[in-house]
């Protein structure tokens, strides 16, 4: 490895260190971790001292210069182990070539003159494997007693535990059988034991390897005595002669005891735990190596007489520092101890035994994950260091925490707890610390220093302590307790006590009461700061020191993952989510936990006189009324005032956390009343609507109130109305006209009749008069038009009565809406093509002729079937004698189709190229294939249809789908096409028609359909009651029929009741324009950058400024819609422009295309993109229409696609060389609808797309262009004689070249001279022939000298345009020089054209771009190339290589034969020529006339052929 090995991600360049002169390239660490040379971060730096990681984009603020950052130490002690590696390498390799390249070195003839000078090395190989086996065969023996020995006192000591286990748990009997288990599972802690017995046996596994190695040696230098010369042979005797030391392995190992014993603590039968009490045990020590007893603590020799009496006052040298918590200050009382770090260090760590019994403890939190009931834990926080880390406790082990506080203070008040002189404390250590009255704590030692030292130490005298920093485990805080000098353990044994080994064993059973905790999925506000102290600090406030319920989710490491409830708050979580110092990183859902939603409203019923008031005005069209006659609403009022007026009140009924559509109380004018959350505008704000008055309000969060179910029993008084048959003479109400409203309608009494049904999310047309003395009073709405403030809607052109409205997404097949009339025409008068609804439409009789879904079924009136049967004479008696016509057929033009026989009304959907038609059969509903022969046109009189589309009312998908399963539309499809069956017609405005069928069964019986579809488990029944539309209707059906029209107005129906609550709302119809069109560019070049291309070649490209533009844009969008709005069931055929959420979960402005079940087909506006997205993430509303759309659509110019439009890989090609690209586009002419596309041409790295896609016969050049010079190559121009030409100074055309010549290489079995140019694999090269005479290559000028002519005139060749393969050119090398090259093949498209060539004279591949690439001059030309390609024979890769680094592109070549190989081709080589098919194979000899792949056979690394 050398100092080049590790280098910057951006620039390239090495790291290095400073030198004498020289500051070095240092990594530097920035925040995000990621890291960079100096050179690039002062180039990175800003002004303001920030840098910017281009990786991530994370700003790092520096305090100096560069130089202060930190610096990588691992990339620093690479580079110097590098440096340190190159120099020993090199040394190395002076020594490897002495030794094998040198022949003969004189290493090698002093160690052949020691071999020949000594008397007979065989007796003396012969007398030390002896030894060695006898060696071998002792050692061999010591293992396998050391090894059986650890193995047979291994299970002797389970064995003996488990049985001590089984007798003490047979004392608990039945309770205490399912710790067994568990018990026995600890066990694994026994291996750790035997770790240093499992060290000696590896010790000696070692000195087995290397004896074998030794003695193999030994015998194949036996065998072979030159072998002596390529091994150390003393060190291998050496080796052999090294005898046996028995003692100097521990055998110990076989008689360790593990120290574990298993009791029962009588004390602590209500727990019911096993405690595991281990007894340090001693290690045998030899070979003079000094180890500790633990034991010796215990030990007070010198220790200094301590008084008896307690001492319970505070020192004065010790400071008294409070934790900057709350909750610490009241739980937790701190005395005379001094706080070493300003934050709370890490939790140390535990000891194993620790985190079973805790496990073991926690161990019911994994169970509820599975479905049982929801337990319920009762907690209180001890210590919060931020809301992913704090520290609760159990409230059940409270008294658990008494009892263990009674024994340490029993303990500490005892002699035998004093520190002496000779005692040590050890970081990881537990201690006893005095915390306040009469009460001390159990603490692990994290840090310890010494008198006389700043760096922390790891154990030292007790005496010898200055400083140590302690972890409480029962409460999870870290402090710092400072020891003064004083001579003697005084003052250390005042707050500091030190546990026993009896001690130690009975409080290592307890586990820490304080557990670590977290919120679960919540992270930072601000991930850049990490946690803020408001969080911590509203955390603290929230909980204080009362219980609060925890809930548990899962473990994290050592950390439970939690949330914490205070009654009756909601989620902590959530309530810092809202307060906006965290945010949910994966947001838990709680099924079932949708808020209650009020009533609707009650709509009076049609033309019924009712007294009302109004309660708030917005405009005539836009105000809310108070029914009166409902004096139930006046006690729900004062119930209000008494429940939430009380004191308490404040504390009990508090919203911490609103909710979208969340149903409270707040307060308006002193008087509470109920509200519902609507947004939210910022901060802690939230925006509410009054339901029973309908204004709205902006409030804090504070003022809000959590309601009660009971104020849930009425439904919301407030009705939203607007003025019938009255309009705005302007777009808007003027002021006037609503400052008059206000004044007629403002606190009196009025009259209110309403007029017409619709949806609930629109206002109810009403007609208000005022109540006069003779109860007679005067319209509000005519006054308005008195007072020329409104206009009639009945005198303007807005007409009130909308036709009957379809979806556009499934048209009928007429041209016009159906129209409702009274009466169907009598067959006697003039024919209509088209269905009229009866008026009654209740029993109607049907045919059933084509169903695809329960929700798209069509049917024929049978009552029309005369009207029908007149179309189809007529359109026989017009086509039947007629001949096919040459038409262009298109699609969505009508037609007269001829099928099977019968001439029948059609529609064209789509036509193939071979003359087959898809028609849509108008009256019947389904589709066939024609031909065109069998079409004709049909006369507009008769384009119609009598077919009417239907959709199965009551019913919805099984499964919880939101569409038909195929199974169900199976089934229908068999039982009703074709079918009699009578309909009524539930809602005839939506479209399809909401219908109710019924089929007769065998018995003669109607049935309903849609019964029949729920009894087969096909569908579900619809969860919502008949709405009063339903039953108004139908009720207004039957009167129209015994009632004339003025009795029906002094006799209007009875008021229905209260409706259901959350009825499903048919269809709400919104219409919205589309956006803007783009600015255009002006014409001329301009650099854009491509961002779509759609299926039909058009071409989205957005400018520089649009680009930056759309940034600022997606800004905007998502302030303006923060969360996703509630779905709604929307009529989508007047929207055009609309909000779509991408799947990036930003918002971003679209355009409907079309709507496909429960997708809409989106574009967006700003990118030209085209996507399906469920309907749940489409809005219909327009955003920013001040900004226009940012993309252009384009289209190529001067081309025409073949087949009339763009095929789909000319499309694809397209996207491959355009997608994401910044190109030249030359803007030629504007359309004149903004909204259509431009034509321009793009050049693609200097080439025309336009030329690029008549190059793949993808399009042919349009004709009506005058000019085609630049696209097309003009025919030659025929040769007249009447035509006087002169072609002097012309220039000559230039020649086509063709491939290079080979080069020539003698094929007699003959030595040739010859060298290696370029090694491929270890048995591929390319070979160049030295002896010029063989080849035949005698030029009047070389090919140096015509190379070195050119590249002085290399500006004069023309650049390649041309680039088929084999195509011959010159191509720049790294040395900047251009050298002969042919092309291979295309490397890659995007984003810049690049082309794999080889140079032909040293066949080496490159990859380069098209502007190193230069057209072959002619002088070139005629030299054959330089290197020729040849196989190696006589060698082949080896079966078996355990070399891991190979070569990518032959995986059956090691690196290691490959770099051997490269060496084995320096110097003077000959060629044999030994086959010339299939391919040239040569052997190559060496100077020495030895095959040069000799050596790599004998390394192993090849095998012969």
């Amino acid at each position: 490895m050398s100092e080049t090995a590790v280098a910057c991600n951006i620039c390239g360049s090495s790291y290095t260190l400073p030198e004498d002169e020289a500051g070095g390239n240092l990594p530097h660490v920035l925040l995000c971790s990621h890291i960079f040379c100096s050179t690039c971060l002062r180039a990175l730096q800003s002004p303001q001292n920030l840098i910017t990681c281009p990786e991530c984009q994370m700003d790092t603020r520096i305090e100096e210069e560069v130089d202060g950052l930190e610096v990588d130490s691992r990339i620093i002690g690479l580079i110097y182990t590098a440096r340190m590696n190159t120099k020993k390498g090199h040394s190395g390799d002076r020594c490897k070539s002495q030794r094998f390249k040198s022949p003969p070195s004189s290493a090698a003839v002093h160690t052949q003159e020691n071999a020949e000078g000594r008397p007979d090395v065989v007796k003396v190989l012969d007398e030390a494997l002896g030894k060695a086996t006898e060696n071998l065969s002792q050692l061999d023996k010591l293992h396998k007693t050391l090894s059986s020995g650890i193995h047979a006192q291994l299970r002797k000591e389970r064995t003996r535990i488990i049985r001590e286990i089984d007798e003490a748990v047979d004392k608990a009997k039945s309770t205490l059988q399912k710790r067994r288990s568990t018990l026995v599972s600890k066990l694994s802690d026994v291996d750790l034991l035997f770790t240093d017995g499992r060290k000696e046996c590896k010790r000696i596994e070692e000195r087995i390897k290397e004896l074998q190695t030794a003695i193999q040696k030994a015998r194949h230098v036996r065998q072979v005595p030159s072998l002596e010369t390529y091994c150390n042979l003393d060190k291998i005797l050496e080796t052999l002669h090294i005898p046996v030391d028995a003692e100097s392995y521990d055998m110990s190992s076989m008689s360790l005891h593990s120290g574990l014993r298993c009791s029962l603590q009588m004390d602590s039968l209500v727990d019911m735990f096993i405690q595991f009490t281990v007894e340090p045990f001693q290690h045998v020590v030899k070979s003079g190596v000094e180890v500790w007893d633990s034991s010796s603590q215990s030990v007070r020799g010198n220790a200094d007489p301590i008084p008896k009496k307690k001492n319970t006052r505070r020192p004065s040298f010790i400071e008294e520092i409070v934790e900057d918590t709350d909750t610490s200050s009241e739980i937790v009382e701190i005395a005379h101890v001094f706080l070493a770090h300003s934050s709370p260090g890490p939790e140390p760590r535990r000891n194993e035994r620790h985190k079973a019994l805790r496990r073991h403890r926690r161990q019911h939190f994994d169970r509820p994950l599975t479905p049982q009931p929801k337990l319920v834990h009762y907690v209180m926080a001890t210590h919060i260091v931020n809301p992913g880390h704090f520290y609760v406790r159990y409230m059940m082990e409270q008294k658990s925490g008494q009892k263990l506080t009674k024994k340490v203070n029993e303990f500490c008040s005892g002699d035998s707890s004093l520190f002496t002189f000779s005692d040590e404390i050890k970081t990881g250590s537990m201690l006893f610390i005095y915390w306040k009255e009469d009460m001390w704590c159990r603490v692990t030692v994290t840090e310890l220093f010494q008198k006389e030292c700043f760096q922390s130490v790891t154990k030292c005298r007790a005496s010898d302590v200055s400083r140590l920093c302690v972890y409480f485990q029962d409460f999870g805080f870290s402090k710092g307790v400072s020891i003064p000098s004083d001579g003697n353990l005084t003052v250390l044994n005042e707050c500091l006590r030190r546990p026993d080994a009896a001690t130690l064993a009975e409080m290592n059973g307890w586990a820490p009461l304080a557990i670590k905790c977290s919120l679960k999925d919540i992270i930072p506000a601000d991930l850049l700061r990490g946690w803020s102290l408001e969080a911590a600090d509203e955390m603290r406030s929230l909980l204080g020191s009362e219980a609060v319920e925890m809930q548990v989710f899962g473990e994290d490491g050592d950390t439970l993952l939690v949330d914490l409830k205070k009654t009756p708050m909601v989620s902590l979580r959530e309530h810092l989510v809202f307060m906006e110092l965290a945010r949910f990183y994966s947001p838990i859902v709680v099924p079932g936990s949708a808020p209650l939603l009020f009533y609707p409203s009650v709509r009076p019923a049609l033309n019924v006189e009712g007294n009302a008031m109004v309660s708030h005005v917005n405009t005539p069209s836009d105000f809310y009324v108070q029914l009166v006659e409902n004096m139930e609403y006046l006690l729900l009022h004062s119930k209000l005032q008494d429940c939430y007026n009380r004191p308490q009140a404040h504390s009990e009924f508090q919203v911490y956390c609103p909710s979208l559509s969340q149903a409270c109380v707040a307060c308006y004018d002193q008087e509470w009343c109920r509200v519902q959350v609507i947004g939210f505008p910022g901060g802690r704000m939230v925006e509410v609507r009054y339901v029973d008055f309908g204004y709205r309000k902006t409030l804090s969060v504070k003022d809000l109130r959590q309601i009660k179910d009971e104020f849930f029993a009425l439904p919301e008084m407030a009705l939203w109305c607007s003025l019938n048959d009255v309009v705005s003479p302007q777009e808007k109400w003027s002021d006037e006209a609503c400052v008059v409203f206000k004044e007629l309608v403002e606190h009196k009494l009025i009259t209110v009749v309403a007029k017409k049904l619709v949806p609930g999310t629109r206002p109810v047309p009403v007609c208000l008069y005022e109540i006069g003395d003779d109860c007679t009073g005067a319209s509000i709405g005519e006054i308005l038009v008195r007072n020329g403030l409104a206009v009639s809607s009945k005198q303007s052109q807005i007409k009130d009565a909308q036709p009957l409205e379809m979806t556009v997404w499934d048209p009928p097949f007429e041209d016009e809406p159906l129209s409702v009339v009274l009466t169907p025409p009598p067959a006697s008068e003039e024919l209509k093509p088209s269905l009229i609804l009866p008026t009654c439409v209740k029993d109607i009789k049907v045919r059933v002729t084509h169903v695809t879904s329960p929700g798209n079924i069509y049917v024929q009136l049978l009552q029309f079937d005369s009207q029908l049967k007149r179309i189809h004479d007529t359109l026989k008696g017009l086509f039947s004698k007629s001949e096919p016509q040459e038409m262009l057929w298109e699609a969505e033009m009508f037609c007269a189709a001829n099928n099977t026989g019968v001439w029948e009304r059609g529609k064209v959907c789509s036509v193939s190229t071979n003359g087959v038609v898809e028609v849509l059969r108008c009256d019947f509903g389904n589709k066939v294939n024609l031909h065109v022969n069998n079409l004709r046109p049909l006369s507009p009189d008769l384009i119609g249809s009598f077919l009417l589309e239907c959709n199965l009312s009551g019913v919805r998908p099984a499964g919880g789908r939101s569409t038909w399963t195929a199974t169900a539309c199976d089934f229908i499809s068999h039982y009703l096409t074709g079918a009699m069956a009578v309909m009524t017609i539930k809602d005839p405005s939506a479209m399809p028609v909401l219908v109710s069928l019924f089929c007769s069964n065998r018995a003669g019986q109607n049935v309903s359909f849609a019964d029949f579809l729920i009894s087969e488990g096909l569908a579900l029944k619809e969860r919502k009651a008949a709405s009063i539309f339903e039953t108004v209707f139908s009720e207004q059906c039957v009167l129209s029929e015994k009632i004339p029209e003025p009795q029906r107005i002094t006799s209007p129906p009875q008021t229905p009741p209260t409706p259901t609550p959350r009825i499903n709302p048919p269809p709400e119809r919104v219409q919205t324009h589309s956006y803007p069109p783009p600015e255009l560019p002006p014409c001329g070049h301009t650099l854009m950058s491509i961002s779509a291309i759609s299926e039909q070649g058009v071409i989205y490209a957005m400018t520089h400024q649009a680009v930056c533009e759309f940034d600022r844009l997606r800004e905007r969008l998502q302030q303006h819609i923060k969360t996703l709005p509630r779905q709604k069931n929307y009529n989508w055929k007047g929207v055009l422009g609309c909000a779509v959420m991408g799947t990036d979960m930003f918002w971003y402005r679209g355009q409907v295309q079309e709507v496909i079940g429960g997708h809409v087909k989106v574009q967006y506006v700003d990118q030209g993109l085209v996507e399906s997205i469920p309907v749940c993430h489409v809005y219909p509303m327009v955003l920013c229409e001040d900004v226009p759309q940012l993309c252009v659509p384009c289209q190529i110019n001067g081309v025409i696609p073949i087949g009339k439009g763009w095929q789909w890989d000319a499309v694809v090609l397209m996207k491959e060389l355009l997608l994401g690209r910044s190109v030249n586009v030359h803007i030629i002419e504007h359309p004149e609808d903004p909204c259509s596309c431009v034509k321009v041409e793009i050049m693609v790295d200097g080439m025309a797309l336009s030329k690029i896609m008549v190059h793949h016969q993808y399009a042919s050049f349009d004709p009506a262009i005058g000019s085609q010079e630049d696209y097309v190559v003009k025919p030659p121009v025929p040769d007249l004689d009447d035509w006087d030409l002169n072609t002097v100074g012309l220039e000559e055309p230039q020649p086509v070249l063709g491939v290079y010549k080979e080069l020539q290489i003698p094929k007699v079995r003959k030595h040739f001279p010859v060298k290696v140019k370029h090694i491929r694999a270890p048995n591929e090269v390319f070979l160049c022939v030295l002896d010029k005479t063989l080849c035949e290559q005698e030029q009047e000028e070389s090919l140096e000298e015509a190379l070195e002519c050119v590249n002085e005139n290399i500006e004069n060749l023309s650049l390649l345009t041309d680039f088929p393969i084999e195509c011959p050119c010159v191509a720049e090398y790294s040395d900047g020089k251009y050298y002969r090259a042919k092309l291979l093949g295309f490397s890659q498209l995007t984003p810049s054209v690049k082309l794999l060539v080889r140079h032909v004279d040293f066949g080496s591949d490159d990859i380069l771009p098209t502007q190193k690439l230069r057209q072959l001059p002619a002088s070139l030309h005629h030299f054959p190339c330089a290197a020729v390609y040849v196989k190696l024979a006589g060698f082949k890769p080896t079966n078996v290589c355990l070399e891991s680094e190979r070569i990518p592109y032959r995986p059956e070549w090691s690196m290691r034969a490959m770099m051997e190989m490269i060496d084995l081709l320096n110097g003077e080589l000959t060629a044999v020529v030994t086959a010339t098919e299939p391919q040239l194979t040569v052997l190559l000899y060496n100077a020495e006339g030895t095959l040069v792949h000799r050596p790599l056979v004998e390394k192993g690394l090849a095998d012969y052929a």
